[in-house]
């Protein structure tokens, strides 16, 4: 009769096979964050100091607090939860009480279950430190910020700015929709949505 991992069959080797992915990716993100990597999949760079690259989608300011946004429930980290969970509960039915398809019915709500409770304190987390990092519209005002991508006329740049040792980067347009050039020093004088409006350092 065969007897622990050789009676495992089909369905007894998907659970370890989730399990042991589950296991890796929780020692590699561990590993990751140690030497500067980001858990979870957050993109805001929030290094002291750090020029960080131009960001794509410039209608969103890194590192700022926003009402939308929220972890995804399909964030790497929430899935290698599900992923020890359901393989581990599945073994454990399996070698305790004998189940083979029935072990299913212990297994998937196991895993869905510590699927949510990691996503409900990833997210609230998340939005807890961002919203405690991130400076309030009304500090802005007024506060002197790099171009870091030109602000062509009428149109949209980047620019940044330091708060308490931390870079923000946001996007940017020019108050008298003149074009403003790379490396130029502004003011932001106004905050719309996630754009903020700039005017030349010294400028009237």
């Amino acid at each position: 009769m065969m007897t622990g991992i050789d009676a495992l069959g089909p369905l007894g080797w998907a659970y370890l096979v989730c399990l042991l992915l589950g296991l890796f990716y929780g020692l590699f993100a561990g590993l990751f964050s140690l030497i500067g990597g980001h858990f979870g999949g957050a993109d805001a760079d929030m290094s002291p100091g750090h020029s960080g690259p131009e960001i794509a989608d410039m209608g969103h300011e890194p590192g700022t607090a926003d009402a939308g946004t929220h972890l995804s429930p399909f964030n790497p980290a929430v899935i290698a939860i599900f992923q020890v969970s359901f393989g581990g509960t599945g073994l454990a039915t399996m070698q305790l009480f004998g189940w083979k398809l029935a072990s299913l019915a212990v297994a998937a709500p196991s895993g869905l279950v510590m699927a949510a409770v990691t996503f409900a304190l990833f997210n609230k987390l998340f939005s807890v430190t961002q919203a405690s990092s991130a400076p309030g519209q009304a500090e802005l005002l007024g506060r002197e910020a790099e171009v870091i991508t030109p602000i062509p006329a009428a149109g949209l740049g980047e620019i940044a700015y330091s708060r308490r040792g931390t870079r923000f980067t946001a996007a940017a347009r020019s108050e008298s929709g003149a074009a403003v050039p790379k490396q130029a020093v502004v003011v932001i004088v106004r905050i719309v949505g996630h754009t903020h409006y700039v005017k030349p350092a010294g400028g009237t």
